[in-house]
């Protein structure tokens, strides 16, 4: 009796679905918060940087798996990030002529953070770092130099954005490249104080004296966030740096690339080191991909025996 008491006592304190899943979200949102006020904008160890990944996506898994819809469902480890619909909406949503274009202005520096960010997957410290003598304005006209930094003495900005992981060449399109190579020479040009130093991406308004001077983590995140309301979508840099990583996987998989050469080429993409775990979050995602294709390709077999 004693038992069946306890047994019921622990029935009546849970929650249903719906109450787990936003104590799930507020955490994950906490967590956010936290890394990127103490650590985001400081050189991290890769074992921190990769703890916080991991931790943050299989909180994400668990969330997702209480549907409000299906009880206790798995949740799907194929599912994208952001679909590529809602992708497509924010690629479209900030381009500068998009009359959907949430912003009065900044409207080009806005539409080359994004762009930059989706097409290279790097993080938002590595953008904020960015010097124009990073880029490769001749040649293939397409590289951009991603190096750690510990002190930079032309950085005066309260929090200094650092990249947390290995030094490598980013890629991006020439089209955009030429596009950064004209926002720098027609509109970075014009602000007052952007002499002083070589960062690329700057502030456009002269509130509290930082006029020309290189932009901040949390200005870039006021840009997503100005974003996600416009979508009605949460969006956020690293997000971008996920969809790369689907975007990648697609690629690999229409070439055919073995999977062992499409692994490093993605650490070396992601500043990971060679013994790093942290592929292995996309690789099983593509494994879930295979062997539903592989049950759908045995289901078919045996439906034709059958008929």
């Amino acid at each position: 009796m004693r038992n069946a008491l306890s047994a019921n006592a622990r029935q009546l304190v849970r929650v249903s679905n719906e109450t787990q899943q936003g104590r799930l979200r507020r955490l994950r949102n906490y967590l956010e918060f936290l890394f990127q006020e103490f650590h985001d904008s400081f050189s991290v160890s890769l074992i921190v940087s990769e703890r916080y990944e991991k931790l943050y996506s299989q909180i994400r898994l668990d969330e997702e798996s209480l549907s409000s819809n299906v009880p206790q469902r798995v949740a799907n480890i194929t599912d994208s990030v952001i679909s590529d619909q809602d992708f497509v909406r924010l690629l479209e949503m900030i381009l500068p002529s998009s009359e959907n274009n949430p912003f009065k202005g900044s409207k080009i520096r806005n539409y080359l953070i994004v762009s930059v960010l989706a097409q290279s997957g790097i993080r938002r410290g590595a953008l904020a770092k960015l010097k124009i003598s990073d880029l490769q304005f001749y040649g293939s006209f397409d590289q951009i130099k991603v190096y750690r930094s510990d002190i930079d003495y032309d950085d005066h900005r309260l929090e200094k954005p650092k990249q947390k992981t290995k030094s490598h060449i980013a890629i991006i399109s020439p089209y955009l490249m030429g596009q950064i190579k004209y926002y720098i020479n027609h509109v970075r040009s014009e602000i007052p104080g952007t002499e002083q130093h070589d960062f690329i991406f700057v502030s456009e308004k002269g509130s509290r004296g930082t006029l020309g001077m290189p932009l901040s983590l949390k200005s870039i995140n006021m840009i997503f966030k100005r974003l996600s309301e416009s979508l009605k979508l949460h969006v956020h840099p690293h997000l971008l740096r996920h969809k790369w990583n689907e975007t990648f996987d697609k690629k690999g998989a229409e070439l055919k690339i073995d999977y062992r050469l499409l692994e490093d080429a993605r650490k070396y993409a992601m500043g990971w080191s060679a013994n790093t775990s942290m592929n292995q979050i996309y690789n099983e995602k593509r494994i879930a991909e295979r062997a539903i294709a592989i049950s759908a390709a045995h289901q078919k077999r045996v439906d034709q025996k059958n008929d």
